[in-house]
């Protein structure tokens, strides 16, 4: 594009000259008639009315401006006046190419060198028969400065322009290929803490089964210890598969099914929550100001309130105290979960919801935690639109607040 351009210009810069000299090849008698007149330096040579005056001014204006001619005999010399210190005494007819437009060069008297644009044609003058050929002159040293400055600012533009381009193609492609390294080192941790976690559970279940086999003649009752245990795992590994089969539907983005929940839906479920803290010896204080019908889904609703019910307990020491509060404003439903446990440090709470990511592994684990619950949150929230975050609460515990949009 660069070559495109400096040809266009440099067409365009010596278009107007070379038009001027085919001007002057058509109208060779004029320039040698002037260039004579001039020679022989008659006062009245210049006169339109003197009569058998050669050179007469053409109203029609064919004569082109800013040109130098110079006049050779049959012997190629010069013949009319040309200034001592000009650098056209340096100039040579191109009779080999009569009537092509030419580049030369010459150096004036202080060693600097200029350029001009020419022309060589023949010529068959009737007054002043001695000369044979004319060389028609345009100085072009001006031109050619400016059209090499023109020629380095759009070098140096497009070079900059270049560059630009490089480095914002380099910052773009970095850009547009974060998202996919992100997601292929969550999917690598992913697939690693998957594999980290199904292998305690399948240790223990063949721990437990090999030693069945070396007591075959013992009763179900006196191996009862170890199908229990193997039975716990089983359950624990069944818990984890159906986590992880939730976190791929959520990431394959499954559209949430809105319909109309009533406030009684909220009642009916913290009932069972009620249940379930007392069966763990902990206190649940239920707030419920839902008062109109709101449109979500459903499913999803009662899956994230579970979930960080279910955290809650975990993370409560025995006695401990829970709190749900629920309510909607004009565009929002508004859940709070908040517990009197051990709390969350600012460092947990910045990853609190990434996959496996557990506070107290060694407590989780004896708990039957795999740190996907919290995860499973957030992709719920995001699917319908809301928030969640972690608070702490005074003077101990923790509360996470979740909103999300539900319309009337």
């Amino acid at each position: 594009m660069t070559v495109i351009i400096i040809q266009v210009m440099r067409f365009g810069i010596y278009s107007s000259v070379d038009d001027s000299l085919k001007k002057a090849t058509k109208n060779i008698d004029d320039y040698v008639n002037m260039a004579m007149v001039r020679n022989t330096m008659v006062s009245d040579a210049m006169d339109e009315d003197s009569e058998g005056s050669p050179f007469k001014i053409k109203p029609d204006g064919q004569m082109a401006a800013n040109t130098d001619t110079i006049l050779y005999d049959k012997k190629h010399n010069v013949v009319n006046n040309i200034n001592a210190f000009s650098p056209l005494y340096r100039i040579h007819p191109k009779l080999h190419n009569l009537g092509a437009i030419a580049e030369q060069r010459a150096k004036n008297i202080y060693g600097q060198t200029e350029k001009y644009r020419t022309v060589t044609v023949k010529v068959d003058n009737a007054f002043y028969p001695q000369v044979k050929f004319a060389t028609i002159v345009i100085n072009t040293t001006q031109l050619e400065e400016a059209n090499q400055r023109y020629v380095t600012i759009i070098i140096s533009v497009m070079i900059v322009f270049w560059l630009i381009s490089v480095i914002a193609s380099v910052y773009l492609a970095k850009w547009s290929r974060r998202p996919i390294l992100e997601n292929y080192e969550k999917q690598k941790s992913f697939v690693e803490n998957a594999s980290h976690e199904l292998r305690t559970p399948l240790a223990v279940l063949q721990n437990r089964l090999e030693s069945l086999f070396r007591k075959p003649e013992a009763t179900i009752l006196e191996s009862s210890e170890s199908i229990a245990s193997s039975l716990e795992e089983v359950r624990n590994m069944r818990m984890l598969t159906t986590n992880l089969l939730n976190l791929a539907r959520r990431d394959d983005g499954i559209e949430p099914e809105i319909t109309e929940v009533n406030p009684s839906f909220f009642d009916d479920t913290f009932k069972n929550y009620a249940m379930i803290a007392q069966e763990s010896g902990k206190t649940l204080h239920i707030t419920n100001k839902v008062s109109r019908q709101i449109k979500t889904d459903k499913t999803l609703l009662k899956q994230l309130m579970t979930i960080l019910f279910d955290n809650a307990v975990k993370y409560t020491d025995q006695d401990g105290e829970i709190w749900i509060d629920v309510k909607t404003t004009d565009r929002s439903l508004i859940l709070s979960v908040a517990d009197n446990g051990q709390g969350i440090s600012d460092t947990d709470k910045k990853r609190i919801f990434d996959r496996f990511y557990r506070v107290d592994k060694a407590r989780t684990r004896q708990k039957g935690g795999f740190g996907l619950g919290l995860s499973l949150a957030k992709q719920i929230t995001d699917s319908l639109k809301g928030s969640i975050i972690v608070k702490d609460k005074k003077p101990q515990g923790a509360i996470f607040e979740v909103r999300l949009a539900a319309s009337k």
